[in-house]
């Protein structure tokens, strides 16, 4: 046998075929990569916006702009399944980003492709399958289910037929995803699937109340086109009395839990119908109210706050409000303009919300002569305990955020008003008040700068950074 008749060997042809596979291989998977939900690589939003208190809240490299939340609620189960689409912008190229949600996530979308995502307690970090570039909107839709209330008896509030979801610094992650930090305001809309003999309560306007679709089932439709931030939004789910109207000019909504006494719920009601008249009072002191409507929410579970100033209806606790509806109700309601309209920036600027809204039962009980907001200044000067006083109210550290802001924070306030007079005070207030927008502590205070006549840098250390107790000089605002 000659070498030209040889058999020629196999192992060329087979690597070259095997190169030719991998190399078909890749780029097949290159074109059909987005189709399968492969994630990009690429930059990462980040977990977390970067609180000084909550570094994980929220999630970076994008800007929320619109919520829409569908749900069901199980009463059997107290469970809640749907999906929330949001709506947002990057602020710089993005591969991945994070939402915020307890309830387990059962599909992730970015503009109705399914992607990856991994869920580790809160945090939903989604993974896209293109890169978004810097300025670009898009929408991320999450599909979830579960029980708020296995997550936190706390915060989820229940009684009977009732749950609510309603709380501060997080309520959010309880029942919708979202960027949840108040710095990220933004608009939103709900459809709730309810039981038909229970009422579905939220924030903004009520637009619709399905009754015709399914015999046993009504879903209620609710949208707010006033932006707000994700603590503000809450859900109610129970049996209540509901009063609709106009009032002031505006639209009103009044609800009360009929789990409470014949007694109390009559009273709650009628205390609710004083918001108008209070509301008139605050506009009067700060400008135009900055919403479309008014209401508020009285269940009859028990909590352990007063009250929370949900957008654009608070939601009261029915001891609290009856006890002093004008001082609770005027203290919701000053938050609108502080803390609803002007959001923070940080947590750690929770004192620009709640020494603005104590400072307001104040001033409303000035106006209708319930008393001198001098004279409650010197209460509360003599007879706050040493305690108060240690801790500082600029930066009070996550535990103790919501201690003495209560307190100290409108005597600030009134130091600084005796200060810089009322004509320069109110109109730095009001311009603060009526601009929305995130803004910080240390924003307040370059404008208080520009407004006063007189240096206010030792009153910012006395007032705000000390941890003692002013003395009583007029240096110091008395």
């Amino acid at each position: 046998m000659s070498n030209a008749d040889r058999p020629r060997p196999l192992w060329p042809f087979l690597v070259a075929l095997g190169v030719a596979v991998l190399v078909l291989s890749i780029v097949a998977g290159l074109l059909i990569r987005p189709y399968l939900g492969f994630p990009v690589s690429g930059p990462d939003g980040g977990d977390g916006v970067g609180d000084s208190y909550f570094p994980t809240a929220g999630g970076g490299g994008y800007d929320a702009r619109d919520y829409r939340i569908d749900l069901s609620y199980d009463e059997s189960t107290r469970g809640l399944a749907g999906s929330t689409t949001m709506t947002a912008v990057a602020t710089r190229d993005l591969a991945s980003l994070h939402l915020d949600l307890d309830l387990a996530v059962t599909r992730a979308e970015i503009d109705g492709r399914k992607v990856a995502f991994v869920q580790t307690g809160r945090d939903v970090h989604v993974r896209g399958t293109r890169l978004l570039a810097a300025g670009e909107q898009f929408t991320v839709r999450i599909e979830y289910a579960g029980q708020p209330g296995a997550i936190s008896k706390g915060d989820v509030l229940m009684k009977e037929r009732e749950v609510v979801i309603a709380n501060e610094p997080f309520a959010a992650p309880y029942w919708f995803p979202s960027n949840d930090h108040p710095s990220d305001p933004a608009t939103m809309e709900l459809t709730m699937r309810v039981p038909a003999d229970l009422q579905a309560l939220s924030s903004g306007s009520l637009i619709s109340r399905d009754i015709a679709d399914e015999p046993d089932f009504d879903t209620w439709h609710w949208r707010s086109d006033e932006p707000m931030a994700t603590y503000l939004n809450f859900l109610a789910i129970g049996p209540y009395d509901i009063e609709e109207g106009r009032a002031g000019g505006r639209s009103a909504l009044y609800a009360v839990s009929r789990q409470l006494p014949d007694r109390r719920r009559e009273r709650a009601m009628t205390a609710l119908r004083t918001t108008p008249q209070l509301v008139a009072e605050l506009e009067e002191i700060w400008g135009p109210y900055p919403f479309t409507e008014i209401g508020g929410v009285v269940p009859s579970t028990s909590f352990d706050w007063g009250a929370l100033e949900n957008q654009p209806r608070p939601v009261y606790h029915a001891g609290a409000l009856l006890a002093d509806s004008q001082r609770l109700i005027v203290h919701e309601y000053a938050h609108m303009w502080f803390g609803n309209n002007v959001t923070l920036a940080e947590w750690n600027d929770i004192v620009m919300n709640e020494s603005y809204a104590s400072y307001s039962e104040w001033l409303v009980a000035e106006r209708v002569g319930q008393g001198s907001a001098d004279d409650v200044m010197q209460r509360f000067y003599d007879r706050l305990p040493d305690s108060t006083w240690e801790t500082p109210i600029d930066d009070p550290g996550p535990d103790a955020m919501f201690d003495n802001v209560y307190t100290r924070g409108p005597m600030a306030l009134h130091a600084l008003r005796n200060l810089m007079g009322d004509e320069a005070f109110f109109t730095l207030s009001r311009e603060w008040a009526n601009e929305p927008g995130s803004r910080s502590l240390e924003d307040w205070q370059d404008r208080a700068r520009r407004h006063s006549s007189v240096d206010l840098e030792h009153y910012f250390d006395v007032w705000f950074s000390a941890t003692e107790k002013p003395e009583k000089t007029p240096e110091n605002g008395f």
